[in-house]
């Protein structure tokens, strides 16, 4: 006759509005609070402001900006001529090494070559 009632499961959320209390994690649906927030897991038990630390990409992109070498002042022009073509044979992972240091300075990968060329063997002046 008197059956036994099942019992409610009672969210975080019910629990908060029944007691008036704040549930001790926020929500994960909630980011532009967690970013307001400034504690990365959305909580923070004791008050303490955590110390501002630099992330990993802003270090490096400082190291980088660093190790970039500006390009030479003057480029050596040779007189207008005929150019010879050739091919370079490279393996995969030097030709994406050549790909990322022509990127990084912002100039084709043939300037690049020529460039190291230059500067490891220097045109003679008495060639020029």
């Amino acid at each position: 006759m008197f059956g036994t009632k099942p019992m409610a499961a009672l969210s975080a959320g019910l629990l908060a509005r029944k007691g008036q209390a704040r549930p001790a994690m926020r929500r994960a649906d909630t980011f532009t609070a967690l970013a307001t927030a400034g504690d990365d897991l959305g909580w923070n038990d004791m008050g303490e402001t955590t110390p501002a630390t630099l992330p990993p990409v802003l270090a490096a992109r400082e190291r980088l900006a660093a190790a970039v070498v500006t390009p030479a002042a003057h480029a050596v022009t040779l007189a207008p001529g005929k150019r010879v073509a050739f091919t370079l044979r490279l393996d995969s992972e030097r030709h994406l090494r050549l790909r990322l240091a022509a990127a990084a300075r912002g100039m084709s990968a043939q300037a690049l070559l020529t460039e190291a060329l230059d500067r490891i063997a220097p045109v003679p002046a008495d060639a020029a």
